[in-house]
């Protein structure tokens, strides 16, 4: 009976079924689960920061707008007219 037994336990063993291999791979997966907690956390800080940068970004952006563009000055009647026109056009 003691042989079969560990006969048994030994088919078991081979194939990672017994109690002792059971905790080994309770262990690995332990183990691993610690490393995706920190990665994770490791990635909220990131995102985080690179929040704070994006929003100064568009800030900086927001400040150097491209000054606006002066307009000719008109020296005749026609220049005028076509100005007015193109303005009217744009709008």
């Amino acid at each position: 009976m003691k042989t079969l037994f560990k006969i048994i336990f030994a088919i078991l063993g081979l194939l990672g079924l017994s109690g002792k291999a059971s905790a080994k791979k309770k262990a690995k997966v332990k183990k691993i689960d610690k490393q995706v907690k920190t990665v994770k956390k490791a990635k909220a800080v990131v995102a985080k920061k690179k929040k704070v940068v994006q929003k100064k970004k568009a800030e900086i952006e927001k400040a150097v707008k491209t000054p606006p563009k002066k307009k000719p000055n008109v020296t005749s009647a026609k220049k005028a007219a076509s100005s007015l026109k193109r303005r009217a056009r744009r709008k």
